[in-house]
């Protein structure tokens, strides 16, 4: 079947089914799907169920609560117990069921999530756990995609612009993920070797309002026997000494710990992450081996923040909050196997193969205050004032190889100083205001403005305006319409590299975009549909030139998202979203490299009996584009990736779950895109059937 047909598959069959659901409708405007059986009484069950949903609050919009339908911009929220029904391990794999989010790996195996076209590769998305900044400021980057599903509550994803509420980094979106606060233990096994294990746990006391809570995970995994095409090397006339194509070391390992502290209106959370990972497609896109000890890259994040809330009066309410975080990157691979020539272009060949090792550290301090006011009638204004200062700890790299003379050594060398690649006395310090105001003009018309001030020590100040309405034309029907700027300031790491290329330019402004959106929403008991339209407008694009980082160019992005959610009954649900993005490099005139044009899933409940429940997912990844001057003319290939999952709940007794499934039924080959003149054939991530299972245990 061809790429066209499966797209008008995920068009035309959705929306017949809506056309035709009026007699359903009729039947079930009363029922929504069951997730769990363990309610007795049914009637009692849907009624919870649906007031739920109803009143289902959010702050990641506006820092306020408001109903998840009815906040400005675009705003999506996955909750646990429907992703672990469809067999979602992680929040990365959880991620793609959003229209419009891709999660891509890069040559050394970090996840890259792109949000309409626009990857995270330098922090274009700011990330929170427990509204808990995750950005580090050195580059922007955050560990989120790891995180296992079984330690979650929900995930509360923004598409489009969110610095005039989040400022730096919420440049294409924002995501927060909201941790689990309830008791569980899960363990899960599959046929790759992976393990998991995990819990949560918590003891309180309601007398005297206090909740302590701690939620520890682990897993890892051998990786994959998928294996790499042709490298950089071949490019360069280096094929014979290439270990490409060969296999990729893909292995992986995750370690997470949160705790947190709520008594009354105090709070304190602290969280602790760990990631090692394999070689993948090594860091200048030459395939690596691994060695004992080696060859590996390794990340560590961990925060606290503390959190005081005062209700002055019924119309004043503030919040005080100190945070301090600390994040560090350690990598140590193979660079370019034995023979090949140091430096590369010419150069002496090397006997011992060049070897790198490096290690970066970050720390951030920041307060925050919070003031809002509700006492003049329809408005609720909220002001925001923020203080921050980032530093690096640590920088060095270390070299078998001269940098001054070119030629190969026998032992790794040291470089820090001015031969260091970072400037170690990097600092940056952030000043931020942020006012915004929600109008209740009519009953059914909100208007929400906003606007925030950014000034930083080293790359100057930014203005993020934001204008948006909200219009319930009834209790079925809601328009949006959102005009938004965001910003992404340089990372330290790209304003204080240190270049061996003298006429090195750096970037010196913060990149730009706006964007103007508009949303409808129709929703029912028992259905919802939405659509999105959007145009976005980029400036002074952070670019990676000459080895270096500088500001370059504009781009133009544009595109629409359908998104339709039924249940028919008790029995059955469907969930599928259709997603349309088109890219343009105003400079190359040609798409962004790595966009996919057309996204889609398609995910189908049923309900054989009150204690089962079996799901099938399919997600379509449509045609990625390349750079304009690519040599590679053709597009990378999509691919239809099919998993089912079988959940049996409350197995002899209550709380008790077993759930088991197969991903990538089709074997499909899963890439992400490599940049121009590195892998011919892209990255492979997967061509393998994967089944597992998972038990987990529930109580109150």
């Amino acid at each position: 079947m061809t790429q066209t047909a499966y797209r008008l598959l995920f068009i035309v069959i959705p929306w017949l089914c809506i056309a035709g659901s009026a007699v359903a409708d009729a039947a079930s405007e009363h029922q929504v799907f069951l997730t769990s059986p363990r309610l007795a009484d049914q009637d009692q069950q849907t009624l919870s169920m649906l007031m739920d949903t109803l009143d289902e609050v959010t702050k990641l919009a506006t820092k306020t609560h408001l109903n998840a339908d009815y906040v400005p911009g675009i705003l999506s929220v996955l909750h646990r117990e429907e992703l672990l029904a469809l067999g979602m391990r992680t929040v990365g794999e959880a991620l793609t069921l959003v229209p419009g989010i891709q999660v891509n790996r890069s040559d050394f195996g970090a996840s890259r999530i792109s949000i309409r076209g626009l990857e995270h590769g330098n922090g274009n998305i700011k990330m929170l756990l427990d509204s808990i900044p995750l950005n580090h400021a050195y580059d922007g980057k955050a560990m989120i995609a790891p995180i296992p599903i079984e330690q979650i509550e929900r995930i509360e994803i923004i598409r489009g612009p969110g610095s005039a509420v989040h400022g730096e980094f919420a440049f294409v979106g924002v995501i927060n993920v909201i941790t689990r606060q309830d008791r569980g233990v899960h363990v899960r096994l599959d046929s790759n070797g992976g393990r998991e294990a995990g819990g949560t746990f918590h003891v309180e006391d309601p007398d005297s309002d206090w909740r302590l809570t701690a939620n520890l995970s682990g897993w890892d995994t051998p990786g994959t026997d998928v294996e790499a095409g042709p490298d950089v090397l071949y490019i360069a006339g280096l094929g014979d000494i290439s270990r490409a194509p060969g296999p990729i070391d893909d292995r992986q390992e995750h370690q997470f710990a949160q705790i947190a502290l709520q008594a009354g209106d105090f709070s304190l959370t602290g969280y602790y992450q760990r990631e090692i990972d394999g070689v993948f497609q090594g860091a200048v896109n030459a395939l690596p081996v691994a060695r004992d000890g080696h060859d590996f890259a390794e990340t560590v994040s961990w925060a606290l923040q503390a959190s005081q809330r005062i209700d002055f009066t019924e119309d004043w309410l503030a919040e005080l909050q100190l945070l301090y975080s600390e994040g560090t990157f350690h990598f140590d691979q193979e660079v370019y196997p034995p023979g090949t020539p140091y430096p590369l272009d010419g150069g002496v060949p090397n006997p011992y193969g060049l070897f790198q090792e490096l290690k970066i550290g970050s720390r951030r301090t920041q307060a925050t205050a919070s003031l809002e006011w509700s006492g003049w009638r329809n408005h609720h204004w909220r002001a925001e004032f923020s203080a921050a200062s980032v530093d690096l700890t640590e920088a060095w790299w270390a070299l078998n190889g001269d940098v001054k003379r070119l030629q190969p050594l026998p032992y790794m060398q040291v470089y820090k100083g001015a031969l260091n690649y970072v400037d170690t006395r990097a600092h940056r310090d952030i000043r931020s205001v942020a006012i915004q105001d929600q109008w209740t003009v009519t009953r059914h018309l909100d208007l929400t403005a906003g606007l925030r001030y950014d000034r930083y020590s080293d790359v100057g100040e930014n203005v993020s305006p934001r204008l948006a309405a909200v219009w319930r034309l009834n209790d079925e029907h809601l328009f949006k319409v959102q005009i938004a700027d965001a910003f992404f300031p340089p990372t330290l790491l790209q304003v204080n590299g240190q270049s061996v290329v003298p006429s090195q330019e750096f970037p010196d402004t913060a990149q730009t975009i706006r964007t103007g959106e508009f949303g409808y929403i129709f929703r029912r008991s028992s259905k919802s549909i939405r659509t999105t339209l959007y145009y976005s407008e980029l400036r002074d694009l952070v670019v990676l030139e000459n080895g270096g980082w500088t500001n370059r160019g504009s781009a133009r992005v544009q595109g629409v998202e359908l998104e339709w959610e039924q249940s028919f009954g008790a029995r059955w649900k469907v969930m599928t979203n259709l997603s349309y993005t088109d890219t343009l490099n105003q400079d190359t005139r040609g798409p962004i490299p790595g966009a996919a044009t057309w996204l889609g899933n398609l995910g189908l409940f049923y309900r054989p009996r009150p204690d089962w429940l079996i799901t099938t997912h399919w997600r379509f990844v449509g045609d990625r584009d390349r750079a304009a001057d690519d040599p590679r003319h053709e597009s990378l290939d999509g691919y239809h990736d099919i998993s089912l999952t079988a959940n049996w709940f409350d197995i002899g007794f209550d709380g008790l779950t077993l759930r088991a499934g197969v991903t990538n039924m089709l074997q499909a080959r899963i890439a992400s895109p490599a940049p121009k003149l590195t892998y011919r054939d892209d990255y492979p991530l997967n061509d393998e059937r994967l089944w597992w299972a998972q038990i987990s245990y529930e109580w109150d």
